[in-house]
């Protein structure tokens, strides 16, 4: 990760980078703390969620699920057998009709 969270003598807190030797983040709260790493990795999920899409939408999915990538028909498939499976376990028809 390349940071460090350190308790300055103030009592709030910093965080030092080791990639840029420098501080990122000074005279931070617990919560100024979480909040940046909480938007450093929403924004890391959005990243990762957008190329995903992108390398789908370009026929490349095997970039981002490499033997595991699946098309709608074989997903298709696994939802009406565990679907099936639900059903039969629970005794009851399932709610969900959702299948879009």
């Amino acid at each position: 990760m390349g940071h460090q969270i350190i308790k300055q003598p103030n009592g709030k807190f910093c965080v030092f980078s080791t990639i840029v030797d420098d501080l990122i983040l000074y005279d931070g709260t617990p919560k100024e703390i979480e909040d940046y790493y909480a938007e450093e990795a929403a924004e890391k999920a959005r990243d990762d969620t957008r190329k995903a899409i992108a390398a789908v939408l370009a026929g490349e999915q095997t970039k981002i699920y490499h033997q595991f990538a699946m098309e709608w028909r074989e997903v298709s498939h696994l939802y009406t057998k565990h679907k099936a499976r639900v059903e039969t376990f629970a005794g009851a028809p399932s709610t969900s009709t959702n299948t879009n």
